[in-house]
């Protein structure tokens, strides 16, 4: 429905389908868990800080909330985006103080396997790329004190040190071990979401 406050893409929709029915449970329930847990944090601290927000959009490499189009305070803006990765932090220090030393803490377990996922997922997030939480974060604290052209080449310049260094380290585990296709494809994904499409937006503004 075009005005309902939850949207998901096709692509997303099928992507989470896929990942429900072919991957195993100890594995896909703690990623849309953690996933989930995320949006929360971002939803709870919008209430928290009175912030009216219009939709929650899923999409392909995560999800983005649209806010109504009034001005929101930059330290309330930082909050909101800070408040997603610090879900998945607490999340992942709860189970770890609560199963740690128990039998049932060990790795390939759900628990072991939420508390792996929501440390990525946070961490993820915080890093300084455009669309990121960590992106808009510095985007934040760099405008409000020098301005929107200077917070948006330390977000260039962030999006463009970090995608490089995921995509480095994807290709050097994928020559070196044969694992991480999932990490390749989702920064060779970010590269083309941040360079390529941005780029077309610039050249036809």
């Amino acid at each position: 429905m075009r005005n309902s406050f939850f949207r998901i893409g096709i692509l997303p929709a099928f992507l989470i389908f896929i990942m429900l029915v072919f991957e195993p449970p100890g594995i896909s329930l703690p990623s849309l868990s953690a996933a989930v847990i995320h949006e929360c944090g971002h939803l709870a601290a919008a209430r928290l800080l009175g912030i009216r927000l219009r939709s929650l959009d899923i999409g392909p490499l995560g999800a983005t909330i649209q806010t109504h189009g009034y001005l929101i305070p930059y330290m309330h803006e930082w909050l909101l985006c800070a408040a997603g990765p610090a879900a998945n932090f607490a999340t992942c220090a709860v189970i770890y103080a609560c199963f740690s030393g128990t039998g049932r803490f060990t790795p390939g377990g759900t628990g072991f396997n939420l508390c792996a996922v929501s440390l990525l997922l946070g961490a993820l997030n915080l890093l300084p790329i455009e669309g990121f939480d960590g992106g808009r974060m510095l985007s934040v604290l760099v405008c409000g004190r020098f301005g929107p052209r200077a917070a948006a080449i330390s977000v260039t310049i962030g999006s463009v040190v970090s995608v490089t260094a995921l995509w480095m380290l994807s290709v050097y585990l994928l020559l070196r071990w044969g694992s991480s296709l999932s990490l390749f494809i989702f920064s060779a994904s970010v590269f083309c979401r941040v360079f390529l499409e941005n780029g077309d937006d610039r050249s036809h503004a």
